[in-house]
């Protein structure tokens, strides 16, 4: 007899109703015990509460944030993280070949028997799954409002992204752990190769090498928009299809710095501010964690990155909703 697998959950998040996991939860209610938490302490506390417990799996249903959350309770047990992708961007499941929103794929991972070991991140001491971003992009994602996201999803980034064009943003020192010191006006660090969706930002990046990949950008804003796109239509970017304006690091460890008030993102959730004099620690966090992986992972053609991205599915989902009128 198969057992059911805890699931981590918000009853009050609207990503339930807006993916269709909750009609999918209806149809398979005996494939999961439903954990239902109150915060994101909570759900970390119960996470680490079923570890202790020698549960094999736990599934949190969410997006990125959701999923670091529970993340930091499993990280360095023998638990698996089971992850059900129902938030805007779903980078990390996407990267992990589950895709988004594809429910089906992600409960058939948590049954077949197959894990991967994921290196852990951390900006001081604060742990990411994806991706860290310092500068114009975390800017953008303090500025998106609930209202704004509840009703654009991921176009409303967009939106917030043509207001931040216009501001002057700091310049930002990442020092190494050789002392290099390298400088720009945006940064991107990826524990893997998708940052916004579908599409690749860092090309030779891998979740598992003990590394983290940096993207280093000294421009001004409306160009730093261009070459984050040019280097996603080129499957990443690599040495040969930067701009002498960017530079690419790998490393484990390094210090970030800024001239004036410096805004970051983990996994796509703004967090914090550094002041001048303040630091960024960035640093690989001993433990991993244990994730669920699928048979096979989900095909994506050229043609289905552009149709998975999520801004394009907000605005199909918009135009379906217009259509009902």
């Amino acid at each position: 007899m198969r057992l059911s697998i805890p699931l981590l959950i918000n009853p009050n998040a609207g990503s339930l109703f807006r993916s269709g996991l909750k009609s999918w939860l209806d149809a398979h209610r005996d494939d999961f015990s439903i954990v239902h938490t109150h915060s994101a302490e909570d759900l970390t506390e119960k996470a680490a509460q079923l570890a202790a417990a020698g549960e094999p799996i736990v599934a949190a249903a969410g997006g990125d944030g959701t999923l670091m959350c529970a993340a930091q309770g499993l990280m360095g047990t023998k638990t698996a993280l089971g992850i059900l992708p129902c938030g805007t961007m779903n980078v990390f499941a996407r990267e992990l070949g589950i895709g988004s929103r594809r429910f089906d794929v992600a409960l058939d991972s948590m049954q077949n028997g197959l894990f991967q070991a994921v290196d852990i991140f951390a900006v001081n001491g604060k742990p990411f799954l994806q991706m860290a971003g310092f500068g114009m992009d975390a800017r953008i994602i303090k500025l998106i409002t609930p209202k704004m996201k509840r009703w654009l999803g991921a176009a409303s980034h967009v939106v917030t992204a043509m207001q931040v064009a216009v501001e002057r943003h700091p310049v930002i020192t990442v020092t190494l752990p050789n002392g290099e010191a390298v400088s720009g006006t945006q940064v991107i660090l990826g524990n893997g190769k998708r940052y916004g969706g579908e599409a690749h930002l860092f090309a030779g990046a891998r979740y598992d090498d003990g590394l983290l990949d940096a993207v280093i950008m000294h421009q001004e804003s409306t160009t730093i928009l261009f070459e984050v796109l040019g280097c996603m239509l080129q499957r990443g970017a690599t040495n040969r299809n930067v701009s002498t304006f960017t530079q690419l690091r790998r490393f484990e460890s390094c210090v970030i710095t800024a001239e004036s008030k410096l805004d970051y993102q983990l996994d796509g959730d703004y967090v914090a501010t550094i002041r001048p004099g303040e630091s960024a620690v960035v640093e690989r966090l001993p433990r991993q964690l244990k994730v669920c992986i699928p048979r096979v992972p989900v095909p994506v053609t050229a043609m289905g990155r552009f149709a998975a991205h999520p801004m394009v599915e907000a605005w199909r989902a918009r135009i379906k909703r217009f259509g009902k009128f």
